[in-house]
């Protein structure tokens, strides 16, 4: 426990949110198995970027990451960023908020009203999801605040390690067919899936680029250098950081992608139409025939609390993100302490405020959040830009500019940022601007 605990098990949790559980579950959903090899190529560039990030803040522990930009790149730029980042993460904690709700709920089979349901259901589920969001925020808070930032990284580090069995739980049954398994390791290409009614096919090329823009994200960029500043234990260097990203963003993470793109490829590419997901009792319906018939009652709530423990994590991350940026950029005290009251006060009011209109948000739960995520690849390209410039900068890291392979990865990651940009942009245009 002690090799997961830190700034990279908390990236790892925040990562793993109900964005990426939509991405790579419906990656198993549209083409079974035959892109499991994404995972194993996105990972070495996921580990380096955020490891890199982590050696900025490391090396920078008096700097926050904007100040950072704002001297060593230009004041316009850091502003940018956050205007863009803060407002969207506060879109996230809500989306976020609503998965958690709509997760519990569906957990005691309470699930969102239909066109049929009656005027007391209706009523009498809006309340619930008022009251449960506030209660929810609440103990959110309470799990940060109550005993700092280290209590908050163990909390954190003890969600992944739970995340990691449930999704492994729902999985297990795919591993009958283990043949399969394996051959999706081997890069290939699947042919486009038709649909019915003469809607577009679903394009492979489309669903490996959500896959990697799952796990590249502009927050775990711009956000890990300040969680390595704050995490002040005595025997962490650069070796070890990167080992811990290894273990926390390789092996870790890398294995509940695996999981999940299984568990889809299992229980949902042999259902007609593949199983569209738009809310959360959808998706951990259609996962009950992952079980055996004796236990197939246990299939949806393992996966509900799955996603309700990833969208707690993320929900975290993106709040404590959102103080730090706005703090750093104004140039108040960001750092996560006991006695940094204004922290602690800009955090309840950011998560409250979230929590209070996150059940007025119209959109079904998932589709929330995988709608958002459509807004960070406009900003993903220019964060890479900036992190691979700083790096290479002796007045910011010093001697530890980054080696030749750490800049290839880098810029593996750059092209793979532009073409997500490139790629999704118009969808979600689309879908947002019908």
């Amino acid at each position: 426990m002690r090799t997961i605990v830190g700034p990279t098990a908390v990236i790892a949790a925040g990562t793993m949110g109900a964005g990426a559980v939509a991405s790579f579950l419906l990656a198993g959903a549209w083409f079974r198995y035959d892109l499991l090899w994404v995972i194993l190529l996105m990972l070495p560039v996921f580990v380096v970027s955020t490891d890199t990030a982590s050696r900025i803040g490391f090396l920078n522990a008096r700097e926050g990451m904007f100040s950072l930009i704002r001297r060593q790149v230009h004041p316009g730029v850091a502003w940018f960023l956050l205007l863009v980042n803060v407002p969207v993460h506060f879109l996230i904690v809500m989306g976020q908020m609503s998965v958690m709700t709509s997760a519990l709920m569906s957990v005691f089979g309470f699930h969102p009203p239909g066109v049929e349901a009656g005027a007391d259901y209706v009523q009498g589920y809006r309340v619930a999801e008022i009251v449960l969001s506030l209660v929810c925020g609440a103990a959110i808070l309470w799990l940060v605040l109550a005993q700092g930032y280290e209590r908050m990284q163990k909390a954190m580090s003890l969600l992944m390690v739970l995340m990691f069995i449930c999704f492994l739980t729902v999985a297990l049954r795919g591993l009958s067919e283990l043949p399969d398994i394996l051959a999706g390791f081997i890069p290939q290409m699947p042919d486009d899936l038709p649909r019915s009614g003469g809607a577009e096919p679903r394009v492979a090329t489309s669903s490996i680029i959500a896959m990697v823009g799952a796990a590249i994200a502009p927050a775990a960029l711009l956000g890990m250098p300040y969680l390595r500043a704050d995490d002040d234990s005595p025997d962490r260097d650069l070796g070890r950081d990167l080992r811990n990203s290894v273990v926390n963003l390789g092996v870790i993470f890398g294995a509940y992608a695996i999981f999940i793109v299984i568990a889809g490829g299992f229980a949902l590419h042999p259902l007609a139409n593949h199983a569209e997901i738009e809310a959360v009792h959808q998706a951990s319906g259609v996962l009950q025939g992952a079980f055996p018939e004796a236990l197939a009652f246990a299939g949806p709530t393992i996966f509900s609390l799955g996603v309700f423990m990833a969208a707690v994590t993320t929900l975290v991350v993106a709040a404590q993100l959102s103080v730090y940026f706005s703090l750093d950029m104004l140039g108040r005290n960001w750092r996560f302490t006991t006695d940094n009251r204004l922290y602690h006060r800009v955090l309840i009011a950011f998560v409250m405020g979230a929590a209070a209109l996150a059940p007025f948000w119209s959109f079904p739960a998932l589709l929330k959040v995988i709608l958002l995520m459509g807004i960070n690849v406009v900003v993903i390209p220019l964060v890479f830009v900036i992190v691979i410039y700083l790096v290479n900068r002796r007045s910011v890291v010093g001697g530890h500019t980054a080696e030749w392979w750490r800049n290839a990865l880098l810029a593996a990651g750059l092209a793979t940022s532009i073409a997500l940009a490139v790629d999704k942009v118009p969808h979600y245009l689309s879908l947002l601007l019908p």
